[in-house]
């Protein structure tokens, strides 16, 4: 179920944070819906339009070096910490959608893989 608003892809929520709040993010730590670590944010893909898509989570558990992605728009970020509406497993699933790069077809693939299941994360 994806909207658009103002040029931005969003999954649901009803405010999308501006790219100067998400980018004060990177470095902080992301838990999941339950306030299990995910891992860190590491950069942030921005939409067409240069507002915040994705955060990109790199994991530093045992050197794996994973890097995962969650959307920006249903994000929230305070005190040193993001949380995500999602669970650890939707989130590290992600893991294996991107590849090297970003492109499209990865975009289309994360927005189906998180539409419509923040409200059934809880």
């Amino acid at each position: 179920m994806e909207s658009h608003a103002q040029g931005r892809m969003t999954l649901g929520s009803k405010r999308c944070p501006e790219m100067a709040e998400v980018e004060s993010w990177v470095g902080w730590r992301v838990d999941d819906v339950h306030g299990s670590m995910i891992g860190r944010v590491e950069w942030i893909r921005q939409d067409r339009s240069g507002g915040p898509l994705w955060l990109v989570v790199s994991e530093f558990r045992f050197g794996e070096g994973r890097r995962f992605v969650i959307p920006a728009v249903d994000a929230v970020g305070g005190s040193g910490r993001v949380w995500s509406p999602y669970r650890r497993e939707q989130i590290c699933a992600t893991a294996a959608m991107v590849g090297a790069r970003f492109t499209p077809q990865a975009d289309r693939r994360l927005l189906s893989h998180y539409a419509g299941t923040a409200a059934r994360a809880a």
